[in-house]
């Protein structure tokens, strides 16, 4: 397991710092990617203390604090297509037509769409005890990490770990 933390605009428990963490481990299908954050270390009236205004998957929140920094745009794009690619709903056919759809609206809204497209069983896809094909969401299917992404997110892990 590989794991990292950026910190940005000042160390930890400075003003309006961030956190970027960033892990790559392995599972039995291959590596999984996950990436989260903490956003904007503030005094927080509400608690008399300070804390994080936004925690979890709040990296584009990040992301707008920090537009001309290349290398947290470029962790937001990895995360945005690899995010725990060991968890999808769908098959690939399954994901690309809803995707065509736009925006995601709920797991009801995609198997409703998907059946009005006779995709709710991706019938060419095979997997286990599913005779009529794969039925969406019915299981956590793992993705490939891209080559060239998996590289890039290897060599970000390993320079903030040094």
């Amino acid at each position: 397991m590989n794991t990292m933390k950026i910190y940005l605009g000042g160390k930890n428990y400075e003003d309006g710092h961030s956190v970027i963490e960033m892990e790559l481990k392995d599972n039995p299908n291959g590596l999984c990617f996950s990436a989260s954050g903490l956003h904007d270390y503030q005094y927080n009236e509400f608690i008399d203390d300070y804390d994080y205004q936004g925690g979890g998957q709040c990296l584009d929140s990040i992301a707008k604090d920090y537009p001309d920094n290349k290398e947290v745009q470029n962790i937001v794009r990895l995360w945005k297509r690899n995010h725990l690619n060991d968890m999808n709903a769908g098959t690939p056919r399954q994901t690309k037509y809803l995707k065509s759809l736009g925006e995601y609206k709920s797991y009801d809204w995609a198997c409703e769409e998907l059946e009005k497209a006779d995709l709710l069983y991706d019938k060419e896809y095979n997997y286990p005890e599913q005779k009529e094909g794969y039925r969406y969401g019915t299981a956590w299917l793992y993705r490939e990490i891209p080559s060239k992404d998996l590289k890039q997110i290897k060599e970000i892990i390993k320079k903030y770990n040094n």
